[in-house]
């Protein structure tokens, strides 16, 4: 009774709540009455998809997964448990309790009714504080109690290294080429042709952790510019931090007049030096690590790297638009206290933080190095959700890949563009240009390798970081007291995990 009235609810809300995102956001449009999985093609006039909105568009991609039932199976799905003071609930992401009127909660529990009722199965999911772990439990045990288990991604390496994962490049039913997959970062974590710790639309967080540049929009125009300034700046490839940081020099106000650089005043741009920090090297195309035909080598240090270091410790600690907040995610308080012009934040701010911001704000990506770069580029929080297949699944593959690839293919489809709609929709975000900057950073979301192996890499993927924060400028001397074990004893190590 409950599925049925969750599907009828389904069917009556979703429609006229992405037909009003189709003004907002990339992700807007009407619901179409077909099933999830079945594209629009039976028609009586030829579909013109360049008038169609993104979700429509969605809807019409096949997951060409097989027609098959599994008799009432239960799909188990192991994940982390609540952490970082209630911050992150990883739960959600495969299973909610049930319809609460909140539209991103009731987006995955109408996915979920759509994928038990599609394959006849019912969908669980257990926490543990350290899956990463019971992963090499369950392999060395036996056991096939889960189909899935998802970890910190940073922490990926301990069942890597122990060798209880599938290779997910061999996995039947899962095709890594669809849009539901991650290929940028599934790629820069592939080694020999093998993948074990993927990055999906099944993890919400591999987007709503992704890190962008909001900005408030009135304190923008107190300083004499406009967002479309902005826009269009992102749109001609010029929006690069050399023109990022002339732009914020000038921001800065002593709002409490005690004559002093303080947390009482508005910058042009903050943080706190930990997480947002993680992300310059990637936003300025500088891999840390690079996946060769010989495996993983070390690309951390290069002349280009001492240009970064230097320019981010001019921007950091010379630059009186900047301001360096002491405690972690400071910069999320800040900039709703409309203290802050520009802010490096995860989307997930949008969604549990800036519910009560009474300015307006929009987001553009992280700023190019330069104007010859291809690309605008980010990364996420390292703690994102990474999955993984336990060896044990093996005996029952079809089962465990089905249904993967179809939560995947159905939050590509039904979740994300509500997460979308939410983050942009409404008097914060409502100018329509908002949707098209998401898209330019989701389609550039590039996470290395160095991240899921940071411990064998002698924190490596923690060395900018380090240094910025302690305004130590010599990134050269700090590289050299690690080199000798980065360069010849941990792509062995990383190398041999994956076959070598």
């Amino acid at each position: 009774m409950k599925k049925a009235l969750a599907l009828l609810l389904a069917a009556l809300m979703i429609a006229p709540t992405l037909l009003a995102c189709s003004n907002n956001s990339a992700s807007g449009g009407k619901d179409p009455a077909s099933a999830s999985n079945v594209p629009a093609a039976v028609t009586a006039e030829p579909i013109d998809e360049e008038k169609m909105t993104d979700y429509e568009r969605r809807q019409l991609i096949p997951d060409n997964l097989p027609d098959v039932t599994f008799n009432g199976s239960t799909y188990r799905v192991l994940t982390t448990a609540d952490g970082y003071g209630g911050r992150i609930i990883k739960k959600d992401e495969i299973v909610v309790d049930d319809l609460n009127g909140d539209a991103c909660n009731d987006a995955v529990y109408n996915r979920n009714v759509l994928v038990e009722d599609r394959f006849a199965i019912k969908i669980e999911c257990d926490t543990d504080a350290d899956p990463q772990s019971y992963v090499n439990t369950l392999v060395t045990s036996g056991s096939n109690d889960y189909q899935l288990v998802g970890f910190y991604n940073y922490l990926a390496a301990t069942p890597i290294s122990a060798g209880s994962l599938l290779n997910w490049r061999e996995v039947p039913n899962v095709d890594l080429s669809q849009p539901w997959h991650n290929q940028l970062a599934n790629d820069n974590c592939t080694i020999y042709g093998k993948l074990f710790a993927i990055c999906s639309d099944l993890a919400i967080t591999s987007m709503t952790y992704t890190y962008a540049y909001f900005f408030n929009i009135p304190l923008l125009e107190d300083y004499g510019y406009q967002s479309s300034a902005l826009y269009d700046k992102v749109k001609a490839g010029e929006w690069t931090i050399d023109y990022f940081i002339d732009l914020i020099t000038p921001m800065h106000q002593d709002k409490n007049g005690d004559g002093k650089k303080d947390a009482g005043d508005i910058y042009g741009f903050g943080y706190q030096l930990t997480n947002p920090t993680d992300v310059w090297l990637a936003a300025f195309d500088q891999p840390m690590t690079q996946v060769t035909d010989e495996g993983i080598q070390i690309t951390f240090m290069s002349d280009k790297t001492v240009a970064i270091m230097e320019k981010m410790i001019g921007l950091h600690y010379n630059n009186p638009g900047f301001y360096k907040y002491p405690d972690q995610y400071d910069e999320e308080t800040y900039f709703l206290n409309a203290k802050l012009v520009f802010a490096p934040l995860r989307f997930y701010t949008a969604y549990n933080v800036l519910r009560t911001m009474e300015d307006t704000y929009s987001i553009v990506p992280w700023p190019k190095w330069d104007e010859s770069q291809q690309k605008y580029y980010t990364n996420a929080d390292d703690k994102f959700t990474a999955f993984g297949l336990p060896l044990t699944v093996y005996s029952d593959l079809d089962f465990a890949s089905v249904i993967y690839e179809a939560l995947c293919a159905e939050s590509y489809k039904k979740v994300y563009p509500i997460y979308y709609d939410t983050a942009l929709k409404g008097k914060y975000s409502s100018e329509p240009e908002t949707a098209e900057m998401v898209d330019i950073i989701m389609e550039g979301r590039a996470f290395d390798l160095a991240f899921e192996f940071s411990g064998a890499l002698t924190d490596l993927p923690y060395l900018f970081r380090k240094q910025l924060d302690a305004n130590n400028v010599n990134i050269a001397s700090a590289f050299k007291k690690i080199e000798k074990s980065l360069t010849k004893n941990a792509p062995k190590q990383i190398n041999k995990m994956y076959g070598d």
